[in-house]
């Protein structure tokens, strides 16, 4: 099933690519597609650089790095969408790339990954760290 998928979106980007072919010409297709793979390259640098400076400053506060673990996710996936030619992927890359479209992206894929976990492993931000109830072990009172 899944090289069935990757097979239907290898067809919908030669289709796209085509299409915008045909309505823009042979040359600045070829040269659109360079430009969004350049520009992907260098927004994923740069989106990559400020996901893992908030990741470590995250860290540094103490603060549940989850967010930002997540973000570092989606803009390495963005920018690898746009670093492949074709216009569709260059479109789903942008989204993961833009921080707007990214927080969108995030919630999702944070509540769908919180729903797959066990019940024990779950976290949901927001209710905090629950309670440490302290207590000390002694032995049993008449030893057998």
């Amino acid at each position: 099933m899944p090289l069935l998928i990757l097979l239907a979106l290898v067809a919908v980007e030669i289709y796209l690519i085509i299409v915008v072919g045909s309505w823009l010409g042979a040359l600045p297709t070829i040269l659109l597609l360079i430009a969004s793979s350049l520009l992907g390259g260098y927004l994923l640098k740069r989106e990559g650089a400020k996901a893992l400076r908030a990741m470590r400053k995250a860290q540094a506060d103490r603060r549940a790095p989850h967010k930002k673990i997540a973000d570092g996710i989606l803009v390495f996936l963005g920018g690898l969408l746009m670093l492949l030619p074709g216009f569709l992927s260059d479109i789903v890359g942008l989204l993961c790339l833009f921080p707007p479209t990214r927080a969108l992206l995030r919630t999702g894929i944070l509540a769908l990954v919180i729903r797959r976990l066990p019940p024990v492993l779950r976290f949901r931000p927001g209710r905090g760290i629950p309670p440490v109830i302290e207590g000390e072990v002694s032995p049993p009172a008449d030893p057998r």
